[in-house]
C-alpha cells in the first residue's frame, strides 16, 4: 500500500489528481458533503466524459447546512439519464432538527478503480472552487489492492450511507430548493427556536444572496453597507455560514461589543464552531472563531500565520483607515475579507470603499428601509416661499444669501418650524445651508428664536462632536444646527427630528443624501420633518419630484407619471401606510407640474450632472465602473446613459457616454472594439445569459465551439445546442465576435484594457440578470419592463423583425400594445387598446387581419401582454411592462371599417395596486 500527501501547493495537487483518476478509472465512488457549481465546474467535463465513455460513477452529497447548491444537483440528474450514473442525497439535516450539528454530513471521500487497482484519497477538500484552488486543504492518496482493510472499510461504509440516502430525483431537488429558501427565510429554524432576533430581516436575506454571487464571480472582499440597528452581525454570522470557514477572525474597535458578537456567531452556529476571545483579557487563540480587537490583534500579528484565519470580518469598517486596522487587512490573507459599516457613511470613506475592492454587494436602498420599520418614515413639506429668488444665477448668491438670511425671512421659516416641530420635544434640527456666510447669518437671525450654532469642515473634530452631542442632548440649549459640508466628515445624529432645507436643491442624488441624515432610528423618533423651502424655483425642485419619485417601485419614471405623482402628494409611492408624508401646496405643485413638462430629463446637461454627482459621491479620481451602479439609491441610470444622442450622434454605450461629456482618463478603443462593446450594451438588462457567458468563455481562453458549448452546459441546465446557435448568430452580426469553422474568436485587438472594460460590462450584466431571474424559471417577470426585441431574443426569433405588435411562437400569442396612441399615426394603426378592469385588457388585433392570423389567435393556448403607456419620451424609446398571460375571449368585428378584431383578453393576474394607479390617467 503507497500513499501520497496532498494540497494546493504541492507539486501535483489534489485538483489534478482527482482529474487524471477521473480520466483513467473504471469507477468512481464520491462521499462529498458540500458541492459548489464554481468548483464542479472544473471537474464537470471529466466527470462526464468518464460517464460517456462507460465508467460507472457514484456521488453522495449532502444538504447540510443548506451548502450544496440546487445547480450542483441539476447537473447530476442530468448525468443520471445514463445507466452507469447515480447520485444519492442525504437530506438528513432537515428532518432531524434537534441533531442538526452532531449529525451532519461531512466527508470528503474520492475512491477509483483503475486498471492496475484502487486509489482513493481522503482528507478535507469539498468540491468548492476555493477548495480546488485556493484554501489550506490537506488530502491524503492511498493506493492498494481490492483486498486491501481499508478499501473495503472504506467501501462498506460507502455502501451503508448510500443505503441510507436518498436516489437524487427532480421532486428531491424541488423540495430542497423549497427548504433552501425558506432556510433564508427563517434561519431560528435551523439554529434557536426560542430565539426571535435570528431571524434574518429583509435587509439581511437580500444581502446573503448578493455575496454569494459576488463570491461566484471572483471577488474576495466585499462591503456592505447598512444603518445601524438594521443586524449587520447576525449578517455576517450568516454568511460566515454559508462560507462555511474554518477559521474565522471577527475584528471590532469597541472591547464592549466584543462578547455580544461572539454570542450572536454561537447562536448562529449552534456547536458546530468553537469560539473565542482575543483581547487584553483573553488569549484564547485556539479556538475555532476568534473575536479581537483592532488594538489586541494589531500588537500580535507575529503569532499568527498570514493564512491563519480563510475569513475575516472587519466591523463599523469606517475606521479601516486606521493604521491599526490598515495592518491587520494588510497582514492577513483571507479568502474572504468582509467588511460592515452603517448606510450613510459611505461618501465619507471613500478610502474604505477601496479597501474592499471597491465591492458594494448590498447598499441598503431607501424604500427597503421604511417598509422594512429599518429607518424612521419623514414628513416631507414643500414650502412655497415668496421672499426668496431660488432661480438666481450662481452670480447672484450673494443676494441670494442675503433674501434667505434677512430677518423677514426668519421670521418666515421660524412660523414654519413652529407650526410642524413635534410637540412637547426638544427641537433638534440640522439645517443645510449654501456657505459658511450663508450659515454663520442664519445661525445669527434665528438665534433670536433658538439655540444655534454653524459648523463647516473648518470646525475641528472635537468641535464637530461636541456640537451633534449637544444637540441630541436633551439637557442641552442647542436646537439647530447649520451646516455646511458637513455631509463629508461622517455626520452621525440619529437624534436629528428635523431637517431643513436652506438652499436650492441641485441634484436628487444630494437630495436624497441629506434626507438620509435625519432617518436614523432613536428614542422617542416616530419620524422625521423635512422642510423644505423651495421659494419660486420650480426648475430647481423638479430635482426633489425626481428624488421623490424615485423610490417608486416602477423603473420607467415619465413625465405623466411624475406628475401624477407630484399632483397626489406622491401617494401612489405606497409608503404612505408606512408613515411617509408628502406636503406641497397647490400653487406650487402645478407650477412643478409645467416645469416637468417642459423640460427634457433627458438633456445631456441633466444626465451629465447626475453623472457627476455620482461620481463625487463615489470620491472616485476615474469613472465609476459598470459594477458601481449596482444597488445604490444614488446611482443615475445607468441605461438611460447608454440611450441617449450627445449632439447628433448615439451614445449606445457606457463608454460611448464617457466619451461624449468628454471624461478624462478614459482608454482608448479601436473601432472594432467599440462595436463589440455596444452590441453587448444593446442586449441590457439582458433576458438570457448566453451571449456574455460566450464572451466570458473568450476572455478565459477557450475558443472551441464545442467546448464553450459544453461550459455553458454546466452552467445552464437543459440549455440548447439551438439557443447557441442563435446567440451566436447576433453576435457575429452585432460585431461582437467571428466565427470560423469551429471556433469563434472576440472581436478587437486583445488589449488589457479593453478585456477589463468587457469583463466589467459581464459582472454588471450577470449580477443584475441573477438578481432578477435567480428564484424563477419563468422567461418574464411579472410587472417588470422589456424591449421588444428582448422578447424576441428570448423566444429565438429576429430581435431585429420588431415593427409588429403581435407575434406567434409554439401555440403562445405575444402581444404588444400601446395606450397612447401618437397624433402622428395613420386612423387604422391608432388600435382600441385599453384596460376595461384590473384583469379584463381590450386589445384590437391588426388592420385588415389576415385568415391566417385570426386562426392563429383563436388557436392561441395563452397570451403573452405587454403593455406601455407612451412610445417614447424626449428622444428614449420606452420599454413595455409585461402584464402577464391571459386568453382571448369575447371576439368581435370592430365598429369601424379598417377590419380588426376586437378581443377581451382576461388576465391569470389582475394588475396590482400600483400600476392601476400609474396607468389610472388613461381610464
Amino acid at each position: 500500500m503507497e500513499s501520497r500527501f496532498l494540497t494546493n501547493y504541492t507539486e501535483t495537487t489534489f485538483l489534478s489528481t482527482i482529474q487524471m483518476n477521473l480520466r483513467r478509472c473504471k469507477s468512481f465512488a464520491f462521499s462529498v458533503s458540500f458541492i459548489k457549481k464554481a468548483g464542479l465546474v472544473l471537474l464537470a467535463k471529466d466527470i462526464s466524459a468518464a460517464i460517456e465513455r462507460g465508467a460507472k460513477g457514484r456521488i453522495i452529497t449532502s444538504t447540510y447546512q443548506n451548502f450544496t447548491d440546487v445547480e450542483s444537483l441539476n447537473y447530476f440528474l442530468s448525468l443520471a439519464q445514463h445507466p452507469n450514473f447515480e447520485c444519492h442525497l442525504d437530506d438528513e439535516c432537515f428532518h432531524d432538527e434537534k441533531n442538526y450539528f452532531t449529525n451532519g454530513f461531512h466527508s470528503k471521500g474520492y475512491i477509483f478503480e483503475l486498471e492496475n487497482g484502487i486509489e482513493m484519497v481522503v482528507g478535507s477538500s469539498n468540491i468548492t472552487r476555493y477548495a480546488l484552488l485556493k484554501n489550506i486543504e490537506w488530502d491524503l492518496v492511498v493506493n492498494c489492492e481490492h483486498d486491501t482493510e481499508a478499501y473495503l472499510d472504506a467501501m462498506n461504509e460507502f455502501e451503508s450511507l448510500w443505503n441510507q440516502t436518498y436516489i437524487l430525483s427532480q421532486d428531491r431537488i424541488k423540495e430542497y430548493s423549497t427548504k433552501l429558501s425558506f432556510a433564508i427565510e427563517h434561519w431560528d429554524m435551523d439554529y434557536d427556536m426560542a430565539d426571535s432576533e435570528i431571524k434574518p430581516n429583509y435587509m439581511q436575506r437580500k444581502a446573503l444572496r448578493e455575496l454569494n454571487r459576488y463570491r461566484a464571480i471572483g471577488q474576495e472582499r466585499a462591503l456592505v453597507i447598512s444603518a445601524t440597528g438594521s443586524g449587520k452581525t447576525y449578517l455576517a454570522a450568516f454568511d460566515a455560514l454559508n462560507f462555511n470557514p474554518d477559521r474565522l477572525l471577527y475584528i471590532v474597535h469597541e472591547g464592549s461589543i466584543l462578547k455580544k458578537s461572539l454570542e450572536t456567531f454561537q447562536k448562529v452556529f449552534g456547536g458546530s464552531k468553537t469560539c473565542g476571545l482575543y483581547n487584553a483579557e483573553a488569549k484564547e487563540t485556539g479556538e475555532d472563531f476568534l473575536f479581537s480587537t483592532n488594538v489586541s490583534m494589531c500588537r500580535s500579528l507575529e503569532l499568527f500565520d498570514k493564512k491563519e484565519f480563510d475569513y475575516i470580518i472587519i466591523d463599523e469598517c469606517h475606521h479601516a483607515v486606521a493604521d491599526s486596522y490598515r495592518k491587520i487587512i494588510d497582514y492577513f490573507e483571507p479568502e474572504f475579507l468582509l467588511g460592515l459599516t452603517a448606510t450613510e457613511n459611505r461618501m465619507d470613506n471613500q478610502d474604505v470603499v477601496e479597501i474592499f475592492g471597491n465591492n458594494i454587494p448590498y447598499e441598503l436602498r431607501l424604500r427597503d428601509a421604511i417598509i422594512n420599520d429599518l429607518i424612521v418614515p419623514f414628513h416631507y413639506y414643500g414650502i412655497r416661499d415668496e421672499l426668496v429668488d431660488y432661480g438666481l444665477t450662481a452670480s447672484g448668491e450673494r443676494r441670494l444669501i442675503s433674501q434667505i438670511s434677512t430677518p423677514e425671512n426668519c421670521e418666515f421659516i421660524h412660523q414654519q418650524i413652529e407650526k410642524h416641530r413635534m410637540g412637547n420635544q426638544k427641537l433638534k434640527a440640522l439645517a443645510f445651508c449654501r456657505n459658511i456666510q450663508h450659515a454663520r447669518m442664519m445661525a445669527d437671525n434665528l438665534g433670536d428664536y433658538y439655540h444655534t450654532a454653524f459648523l463647516s469642515g473648518k470646525n475641528k473634530t472635537g468641535e464637530r462632536i461636541r456640537a451633534y452631542n449637544d444637540l441630541q442632548d436633551e439637557n442641552r440649549d442647542l436646537e439647530i444646527l447649520f451646516a455646511v459640508d458637513i455631509l463629508n466628515e461622517g455626520v452621525d445624529i440619529p437624534g436629528v427630528n428635523m431637517v431643513l432645507f436652506l438652499r436650492p436643491t441641485e441634484s436628487s442624488t444630494i437630495f436624497l443624501q441629506q434626507l438620509g441624515r435625519g432617518l436614523r432610528k432613536y428614542t422617542n423618533k416616530p419620524y422625521v420633518t423635512i422642510l423644505d423651502f423651495i421659494g419660486n424655483s420650480y426648475k430647481r425642485s423638479v430635482h426633489i419630484a425626481l428624488a421623490l419619485g424615485s423610490l417608486s417601485r416602477n423603473s420607467i419614471l415619465e413625465k405623466k407619471l411624475l406628475k401624477f405623482m407630484v399632483r397626489n402628494d406622491f401617494k401612489s409611492l405606497g409608503l404612505d401606510k408606512y408613515g411617509v408624508e408628502v406636503h406641497i401646496d397647490d400653487l406650487s405643485k402645478e407650477e412643478i407640474i409645467d416645469k416637468i413638462e417642459s423640460e427634457n430629463f433627458n438633456r445631456i446637461n441633466y444626465l451629465k450632472m447626475d453623472y457627476q454627482n455620482f461620481k463625487a459621491y463615489l470620491k472616485t479620481p476615474s469613472f465609476p465602473s459598470h459594477m458601481d451602479y449596482m444597488n445604490s439609491d444614488y446611482a443615475p441610470n445607468l441605461l438611460k446613459f447608454m440611450k441617449i444622442k450627445i449632439g447628433s450622434k448615439k451614445t449606445n454605450s457606457y463608454y460611448g457616454f464617457l466619451k461624449g461629456i468628454e471624461e478624462e482618463g478614459l482608454p482608448v478603443f479601436s473601432e472594432e472594439q467599440i462595436a463589440c462593446i455596444n452590441y453587448l450594451s444593446s442586449l441590457l438588462p439582458l433576458v438570457r445569459e448566453h451571449e456574455y457567458l460566450v464572451i466570458r468563455n473568450l476572455l478565459e481562453g477557450e475558443s472551441s465551439l464545442s467546448r464553450i458549448e459544453a461550459n455553458i452546459r454546466e452552467e445552464i441546465p437543459g440549455f440548447r445546442h439551438e439557443q447557441l446557435e442563435h446567440a451566436l448568430r447576433f453576435l457575429e452580426e452585432g460585431s461582437a465576435v467571428k466565427i470560423e469553422a469551429d471556433e469563434v474568436h472576440l472581436c478587437g485587438e486583445r488589449e488589457q484594457e479593453y478585456e477589463v472594460y468587457l469583463q466589467d460590462l459581464l459582472n454588471y450584466g450577470l449580477t443584475q440578470y441573477e438578481a432578477r431571474y435567480a428564484d424563477t424559471k419563468e422567461d418574464f417577470l411579472l410587472w417588470q419592463d422589456y424591449r421588444q426585441d428582448q422578447v424576441l431574443l428570448k423566444i429565438l426569433e429576429n430581435p431585429k423583425h420588431n415593427q409588429y405588435g403581435t407575434y406567434y411562437k409554439d401555440g403562445n400569442m405575444y402581444v404588444f400594445a400601446g395606450l397612447k396612441k401618437d397624433a402622428s399615426l395613420d386612423e387604422h394603426l391608432k388600435y382600441n387598446d385599453k384596460f376595461l378592469s384590473p384583469d379584463v385588457f381590450q386589445w384590437e388585433s391588426i388592420a385588415r387581419i389576415s385568415a391566417k392570423d385570426e386562426a392563429l389567435q383563436r388557436t392561441a393556448k395563452r397570451v403573452l401582454v405587454f403593455v406601455r403607456k407612451v412610445s417614447a419620451e424626449n428622444g428614449i424609446t420606452l420599454p413595455y411592462t409585461y402584464i402577464g398571460t391571459g386568453h382571448l375571449e369575447n371576439p368581435r368585428k370592430d365598429v369601424t371599417t379598417n377590419g380588426s378584431i376586437l378581443y377581451d383578453i382576461h388576465m391569470d393576474n389582475p394588475l396590482s395596486q400600483e400600476l392601476q394607479e400609474d396607468f389610472q390617467w388613461m381610464e
